[in-house]
């Protein structure tokens, strides 16, 4: 009964934060290289910014909310990522935009990310058994796919018709739909834990049942090194597609877009990967990834476009595929008291490694640029960052048979 009543408008939901997440993350780094002129430095520390909030905020965040209603943190949580994206048009009408301004805008939205991420996530075992839990993640894997692949296209069709701060507010709007169906959600979640022990106990409980545990442990520090590996990818990809092949907003929209085709592959197959093949076997088949990305310097070959294409739908297989199964595992292997904390442990550790990725990719790109031209020094990132990516299934590789 809970499933049936709860999870549906959960699924919802989420799937409009995800849009939401799409469109807007696309949005802001588009206005900032088209409209403000952004250097790849800025836009590296941009797309950083919004991933500095896990480690700034995840390990508070995950042992605070063990301890309030956790839907209302999430309703919370995308009333603020709204008004953080609603305030860039409005400052648009007084001509302060700016990319200090839209990076403190990505700074706030990804604090409220982190807790509506961490409560969504602690949310869900109460919705579902832990029998179902995969089935479950891989519904919301493939919301998130689907995103990734309408989302990009559709805020490059509303930044080119028509403002790109109207087209900023337009995007904006999901994390409303994603409140509003949060308050439908009838489910009531297990009672908040009572606070017995200070926070710093609590944050040092979830850090320890991680490294103690050497699944997770070996899971967790797989997924920073993808983390970091992604977050140089996703640095420079809007940069070549803008600055190298001259695409318009719309067509890096739909570049984006496409290659979440894979995504939406990778999201259906997860499952039934896990149960025909086992879940150690899965995780070291998401090393593929690294594979396809050392066929990136054909890019500097005839039809980049294309070629950038095909690259990015055969990479974005295997993400949600990691996702959905070592996501299942963190789930039904931690206790109903630890979800939280665990939780945010988890995400903290494998999401501090995105900043620095972006960091990276954005400031080597901008250095072998200048030495060896754009198209040259970003295809050397985009390679790089993807083999690190794709390489973090060594680890799955080398484990026991007792650890997975």
């Amino acid at each position: 009964m809970r499933a049936r009543t709860g999870l549906p408008w959960y699924w919802g939901s989420q799937t409009a934060s995800f849009v939401g997440d799409r469109l807007t993350g696309f949005a802001v780094p588009t206005i900032a290289i088209l409209t403000l002129d952004a250097s790849e430095a800025q836009v590296g520390v941009l797309a950083a910014l919004g991933w500095f909030a896990y480690p700034a905020l995840g390990l508070v965040a995950g042992a605070a909310l063990a301890h309030v209603p956790r839907r209302r943190v999430m309703i919370a949580g995308e009333l603020l990522r709204f008004a953080a994206f609603a305030s860039v048009p409005l400052a648009a009408l007084a001509g302060w935009v700016s990319v200090p301004q839209l990076c403190v805008v990505v700074a706030v939205a990804g604090a409220a990310m982190v807790f509506v991420d961490i409560a969504g996530q602690s949310y869900l075992p109460a919705l579902v058994g832990s029998r179902d839990l995969v089935g479950a993640n891989a519904k919301l894997q493939s919301s998130d796919s689907l995103s990734k692949l309408v989302g990009p296209a559709l805020g490059g069709l509303l930044l080119r018709t028509t403002s790109p701060y109207a087209g900023l507010l337009l995007c904006a709007f999901p994390f409303l739909a994603s409140a509003f169906g949060r308050t439908r959600i009838q489910t009531v979640e297990p009672p908040p834990e009572p606070i017995r022990e200070p926070l710093p106990h609590r944050i040092r409980t979830g850090f320890t049942f991680v490294w103690q545990h050497p699944l997770l442990r070996r899971l967790v520090c797989a997924a920073a090194i993808r983390s970091f590996g992604s977050g140089m990818v996703d640095a420079v990809l809007l940069l070549f597609a803008y600055r190298v092949l001259g695409l318009s907003s719309l067509a890096g929209g739909l570049l984006i877009a496409a290659g979440s085709v894979g995504g939406l592959l990778g999201a259906f197959v997860a499952n039934r990967l896990a149960t025909t093949i086992g879940v150690r076997r899965t995780l070291v088949l998401t090393g593929v990834e690294a594979l396809c990305w050392l066929a990136v310097p054909l890019c500097l070959l005839s039809a980049p476009a294309l070629a950038l294409v095909l690259i990015r739908i055969c990479a974005s297989v295997w993400l949600p595929v990691w996702n959905v199964v070592t996501t299942s595992v963190r789930q039904e292997v931690t206790p109903a008291a630890l979800q939280s904390t665990v939780h945010a442990t988890a995400r903290t550790l494998t999401s501090s490694t995105v900043p620095l990725g972006a960091i990276t990719g954005g400031l080597t790109g901008g250095v072998l640029s200048a030495q060896l031209g754009a198209a040259t020094g970003l295809v050397l990132v985009l390679a790089t960052g993807g083999v690190i990516a794709g390489a973090s299934a060594l680890l799955v590789a080398t484990a026991t048979h007792q650890e997975v």
